[in-house]
């Protein structure tokens, strides 16, 4: 009767906290790529951002070598949550992680129509050409 007892509570136990983990409520995400250049060049470790309107996680990609990227919502799942969304780039460089990108770009993008994508089902490819006047240091990847 002791062990009938005490696998129950060990049933109830497990069942509790996949619930409490969220255990099966994946948000619905979709596909988003494409290529990000400055200037029509190429430029790796740029961050795009895609800040849902839904009250979710944002999805971050970062451009390789030849500017392209993907979105990652989670390590465990790729995409860009289905619905509305703003897109943020930025430039990261140096010790001090400067940013190189005008607000136009991240802070101010949310009252610009070409930064606002709605996500669907199928995905959905976003390329931008970055008008930029200055210098951008190179890219060193992070040890």
């Amino acid at each position: 009767m002791i062990r009938l007892a005490s696998f129950g509570l060990c049933c109830c136990t497990v069942l509790l906290l996949a619930g409490i983990s969220g255990c099966g409520n994946t948000i619905p995400t979709a596909s988003v790529s494409g290529t990000i250049t400055i200037n029509g060049k190429p430029v790796q470790g740029i961050e795009v951002q895609f800040v849902p309107e839904a009250k979710v996680r944002p999805s971050i990609g970062m451009t390789d070598a030849d500017g392209k990227y993907k979105a990652e919502f989670l390590t465990t799942q790729s995409g860009v949550a289905l619905g509305p969304c703003v897109v943020q780039m930025s430039i990261y460089r140096g010790e001090s992680m400067k940013n190189y990108l005008p607000k136009k770009f991240n802070e101010e993008s949310a009252n610009n129509p070409e930064f606002q994508l709605d996500v669907v089902k199928g995905g959905i490819k976003f390329d931008y050409d970055i008008k930029y006047d200055g210098e951008i240091p190179p890219y060193v990847p992070m040890k």
